[in-house]
């Protein structure tokens, strides 16, 4: 048997190090300065490299860092898509894989278009990483945007600002760019005969992180109103086995009614309950539709709350995932149909490949999508309303503010997770979606995390996992012009994409 010498294992090392000090930027660790320099090892580990090796490199960085900051999913799959422990790990092993391919593909064209060209490198890395991030988390129903690299910055607000221009992708950018930077700095220096060249790349870094900071702190002291609207947020925390169930919808009922009523004493403008509170189909089962408008009536507050819809086409009846607005009155203002649905969780993708896994939720067949980001009136203001997963979609939260939102809803039922870290993760990305759009968020939870969402993206009022709450907050809904992001999306990942090509033609010509 031949071992791998030190030399050789090397670069496998470094390769691994990085994918380590990627999950540790995420929470639940959320060590997010590691973000400025967990590339290193991986330059380190492709310079000299061949793309093939290189390509190598990358993709034990990529298995590393999404084996590990995706494990939840096991717990998911096991626990509520009854899939065996081996069958689970192979699905995780898929999409880590697929997720890989970026990173693999990062380091392959990096070496391919830059070689020894350090100039290109600090220009070309930046924006390919971005384009491809943007590339992977966007596309069809498929894209999958968790563990984006900017969203490891959600607690460093001076950092996230620029997303109102940006978008969470340019957050990515400049950490690559630092890393580049830092990197080209660092071998300048050691070879000892590249001193101003690496002071060069060090200052081009310092100065963009500088005035993309100093940005960002002007940002965070614009003068904001009061806040101005009073929110209940009605975390039921009632157990994944138990919503379906008809020995339980009593008590689910009567949970979220009491709970309500508690909410009602501070009088709230809005009460808010999660994606699929109600273990109904609402306007279609005549005693639980009654019970809402009752309450609703009682408390003289709107109710905002998930709950599926069906209806029949062709002779096949279609589910939606939905949310309704019932009014003080008891009168239903609107439905919401999902638009962007969870793979395995609503539909189950390349099932013909696939065809062992069947999807968690339990309705017959797949779910339909819906097709408009529709408004609710609330006390003289838009809100927007998402759910669950669509959270983690830049482009499509901010379609509910480019057509008049002041403020967004997002309801959620993150008890597939469990305790773990995945609840975490995702209440985090709607920082940047707050930021993206400078309006207020408010999330709802079935078991947590439920809380609010400052415009400059600070997480406030969070309950814990796994516990009923009845928690009263306040929000400041947007009141000025829209921003760059919200009028016209992604324009920055596009010229990133633009970029990358005109570089990469660039380097065929031999043009540095």
């Amino acid at each position: 048997m031949k071992f791998l010498t030190l030399k050789e294992s090397g670069p496998l090392l470094l390769s691994a190090l990085s994918g380590v000090l990627l999950v540790l930027i995420f929470p639940r660790f959320n060590f997010e300065t590691l973000a400025w320099f967990a590339f290193i090892p991986l330059f380190s580990a492709i310079e000299a490299k061949t793309p093939q090796h290189a390509a190598l490199s990358g993709f034990i960085t990529g298995m590393v860092f999404y084996t590990w900051g995706l494990s939840w999913i096991n717990n998911t799959l096991i626990n509520y898509g009854n899939l065996p422990q081996v069958v689970s790990f192979m699905v995780l092993g898929l999409l880590a894989a697929y997720l890989s391919f970026y990173t693999a593909l990062f380091c392959y064209l990096i070496r391919r278009v830059c070689k020894d060209n350090r100039g290109l490198l600090f220009l070309f890395a930046p924006v390919l990483w971005t384009a491809l991030e943007y590339i992977r988390s966007t596309h069809s129903e498929y894209g999958f945007s968790w563990l984006g690299l900017g969203y490891s910055q959600f607690q460093a607000l001076p950092v996230i600002q620029m997303a109102e221009i940006t978008g969470v992708y340019g957050i990515s950018w400049l950490i690559m760019l630092v890393n580049v930077g830092l990197y080209l700095s660092w071998k300048a220096w050691g070879r000892g005969s590249g001193t101003n060249m690496g002071a060069r790349f060090l200052s081009v870094t310092v100065l963009v992180l500088a005035l993309w900071g100093g940005y960002g702190g002007l940002a965070l002291n614009r003068v904001t109103q009061a806040p101005s609207l009073t929110v209940a947020l009605i975390q039921g925390n009632v157990e994944q086995f138990m919503k379906w169930n008809p020995v339980y919808q009593k008590v689910v009922m009567s949970k979220y009614r009491e709970l309500t009523l508690k909410a009602a004493q501070s009088k709230p403008q809005l009460i808010v309950w999660p994606e699929t509170a109600m273990p109904f189909f609402y306007n279609q089962h005549a005693a639980g539709t009654e019970f809402i408008k009752d309450l609703a009536r009682q408390t003289q507050t709107p109710i905002l709350f998930g709950s599926p819809y069906r209806e029949n086409k062709g002779g096949d009846t279609i589910h939606y995932n939905s949310a309704y607005l019932v009014s003080e009155s008891g009168t239903t203002q609107g439905r919401y149909d999902k638009m962007h649905l969870v793979p395995f969780g609503e539909f189950v993708p390349f099932r013909k490949l696939l065809f062992f896994v069947e999807k968690m939720v339990e309705m017959i067949g797949d779910f339909g999508r819906g097709n408009e980001a529709t408004l609710f009136d609330v006390a003289g203001h838009k809100a927007g309303v998402s759910i669950c997963y669509e959270m983690i979609f830049p482009d499509l939260m901010r379609q509910a503010v480019k057509n008049g939102a002041h403020f967004l809803i997002n309801i959620t039922n993150d008890a597939w997770f469990g305790k773990s870290v995945a609840s975490y993760q995702h209440m985090s990305m709607g920082a940047l979606r707050a930021v993206e759009n400078r309006v207020p968020i408010v999330r709802v939870a079935n078991t947590g995390i439920s809380g609010t969402i400052t415009a400059n993206g600070t997480l406030q009022d969070e309950t814990g996992l796994f516990v009923e709450a009845a928690k009263i907050t306040q929000i400041t809904p947007r009141q000025g012009r829209l921003t760059f992001y919200s009028a016209y999306g992604d324009v920055f990942s596009w010229l990133c994409l633009l970029a990358t090509g005109l570089l990469a033609v660039a380097s065929r010509r031999k043009i540095s």
